[in-house]
């Protein structure tokens, strides 16, 4: 796939978190050699929306939502937006183990393209109630999709931005560092 021109794959929207923990540590997945895309990086939590969650299970199911798209009887543009925001919580509960119940408020602090297969990625910032100590534990312990990735790194977040942004010593994909650049932008306008 990695050969094949952009123009003849699809762009689903990708999502990443810049999951930040309560002793100001970024949490940072290592990618297993197993997965399709980005092997053996550094990665922030992440992977893309589900339509099933919002009752798309077929070409026939999204084009009936399209016809009645214009009515939103039935709610399905505010079901899209709210898996938008809930597909980037269960990415950070299967990829890390983390507890949905410890991360605070999805805030969407932007967006990046790959450079590669030009797919657009949102990105998140989400604080975590627990310490970088606990989700090593967590990690440890084994969350549900453990398989992706090989290590849980924390990072502390001012050395994160230096090491990704200004020294470049990270081999983390581009979106993912626009991710970065993006986080610091958020950081230095006063996010809290």
């Amino acid at each position: 796939w990695q050969q094949l021109d952009p123009s003849s794959m699809a762009s689903p929207l990708g999502n990443a978190a810049i999951v930040e923990t309560e002793d100001e540590r970024v949490v940072l997945l290592k990618r297993s050699g197993n997965v399709g895309e980005a092997p053996h990086t550094v990665v922030m939590p992440g992977g893309h929306p589900e339509p099933e969650m919002v009752g798309i299970r077929t070409i026939d199911d999204w084009e009936k939502k399209q016809r009645n798209a214009d009515s939103d009887d039935d709610g399905f543009n505010d079901d899209i937006c709210g898996e938008l925001w809930d597909s980037m919580l269960r990415e950070v509960v299967e990829e890390t183990g983390i507890p949905r119940e410890t991360l605070g408020e999805v805030l969407c602090i932007g967006f990046t393209r790959r450079v590669q297969n030009y797919r657009p990625d949102i990105i998140f910032f989400i604080k975590c109630t627990l310490s970088s100590d606990e989700v090593h534990r967590l990690y440890a312990e084994g969350p549900e999709h453990k398989s992706e990735s090989t290590d849980l790194i924390t990072m502390d977040r001012v050395e994160f931005m230096k090491q990704v942004i200004k020294k470049d010593s990270i081999d983390m994909p581009g979106c993912h560092r626009g991710g970065v650049e993006l986080y610091c932008r958020f950081f230095a306008q006063g996010r809290e």
